[in-house]
């Protein structure tokens, strides 16, 4: 069986800005649907969300135009994964400069992200109980001995069990009652907590633990301070048992949305939805292609064809490298000079670059690979924007180049937009599953599985 839920949410605290009054409070209503492989998720006038942990795939339902997007789970958890420490540098500067660093404590920011810096060993207290009062309580409390304090606390409150940070900031309550769940539905529901309100990873794992939806469930400190939203309360309204049931897709028609600075939608919908060009008809493509510029005495386009076809297929040229060597062309010797010297620092990216451009007369037609060696330059220099530019001008010649949606993908990580890195990513999987440049991406994957498998 699977579980619908409707909560009354209100949303509170916080400034826009310093000089601003408090921001108003927000109420609305979610609905939240639980199922053994997936849950949705619904706000007003908002597209409900489907993450669907069979697949590790987001999904969000457009119900008026009846398209769906369909994207990697694996964005969020790297962008949560990839801020902690991000966060934590930040604490050290503001410390440095003996600034007020408590919104950059470690447990605020492992509540605020919902991950764990396992390294810290942290430490939540046992099951709360009621606090000890009086002359009898007093003296039990003495007598109890000392215990060493847990990272958070876990108290009793009016029918509330509340978790503090050790300095006794307030984190996150919930009611001592509620709808009982079967641990399967018990874990989903703590599963979109986690992905739409966040929470500290211990508190949320307790919860988890309990088999329940609580009646009352509050965030403090969800925001930092002074920022809209700092405190989010949840009011269970109803909680009915139905069918279990696949993901609602029936009906929907899947769209690739894209991001700035990236291929446009059309390309990337073409390109991650559409079959994938046959490798051997591309081996055929390419090897005449250099048949032509051999025989027309264009020696760098010919070789720039093997090269496109190795970035884009993944495919190795067998004594390729010999090839080269041999050939007693200007342009190539140029080419196999520039190529000798990867960009792995400053002075061979600032000779790479200028020289690729000279090429690319040169280059003719397979000028564009040229540009995507060029990117890598750029790339290496800081020059994240120039490098941006050439890949796009690459995919534009070649909409199928799997190498240049594997590096714009990179880019995107290093500019923390990590949706749009996996929109590259999966655009490039369909193109050539196997090739060798997506191993890393794999490698990231697996990680962040193993790091945060709370989140799958």
């Amino acid at each position: 069986m699977g579980l619908d839920l409707s909560f009354q949410v209100t949303e509170s605290g916080g400034r826009r800005n310093a000089d601003e009054p408090p921001v108003p409070d927000r109420t609305y209503v979610t609905q939240v649907r639980l199922r053994r492989g997936w849950l949705g998720y619904r706000e007003p006038e908002k597209h409900e969300v489907l993450l669907d942990f069979t697949r590790r795939r987001r999904i969000e339902l457009d119900e008026d135009a009846r398209t769906y997007t369909d994207e990697s789970m694996y964005a969020a958890v790297c962008f949560r994964h990839l801020e902690l420490p991000n966060r934590e540098l930040i604490r050290e500067v503001i410390a440095a400069g003996q600034g007020d660093f408590s919104d950059f404590e470690p447990v605020i920011m492992e509540h605020q992200l919902s991950v764990l810096d396992k390294a810290r060993g942290r430490t939540l207290a046992d099951a709360a109980a009621p606090k000890r009062t009086g002359l009898g309580g007093l003296l039990r409390s003495a007598f109890s001995g000392t215990q060493k304090q847990s990272d958070i606390s876990a108290t009793s409150e009016a029918g509330h069990t509340v978790y503090a940070t050790a300095e006794g900031r307030r984190l996150f309550a919930y009611s001592d009652d509620g709808t009982h769940v079967e641990p399967d539905l018990g874990r989903r529901f703590v599963q979109f907590l986690r992905d739409r309100y966040h929470g500290h990873p211990l508190i949320l794992e307790r919860l988890a633990s309990e088999g329940r939806v609580p009646r009352e469930i509050q965030y403090s400190a969800k925001e930092m301070r002074g920022s809209p939203g700092s405190t989010v309360t949840l009011r269970l309204q109803s909680a009915n048992a139905v069918p279990d049931s696949g993901t609602p897709l029936d009906g929907y028609r899947r769209v690739v949305r894209g991001r700035p600075g990236l291929p446009d939608d059309a390309t990337l919908e073409r390109v991650t939805l559409g079959a994938a060009p046959d490798s051997t008809q591309v081996r055929e493509q390419r090897q005449m292609e250099a048949k032509e510029s051999v025989d027309a005495g264009r020696m760098l386009e010919s070789v720039l064809a093997f090269f496109e076809l190795a970035l884009q297929t993944g495919e190795a040229v067998p004594g390729l490298g010999d090839v080269i060597q041999s050939i007693p062309d200007e342009d190539v010797r140029r080419f196999r000079a520039v190529m000798s010297r990867p960009p792995t620092d400053e002075a061979s990216a600032s000779a790479m670059a200028p020289a690729l451009v000279e090429l690319r007369a040169a280059a003719g037609r397979h000028a564009h690979v040229l540009k995507s060696l060029e990117a890598g330059a750029r790339r290496a220099l800081g020059e994240a924007q120039e490098a941006r530019a050439l890949f796009l001008q690459v995919i534009e010649a070649n909409p199928y180049f799997t190498g240049a949606y594997k590096d714009l993908g990179d880019l995107c990580i290093e500019a923390w937009d990590m949706g749009a890195a996996w929109l590259c990513w999966d655009a490039a999987r369909n193109i050539a599953p196997g090739h060798h440049l997506l191993k890393d991406v794999s490698a990231l994957e697996e990680m962040l599985a193993t790091e945060h498998p709370e989140y799958f």
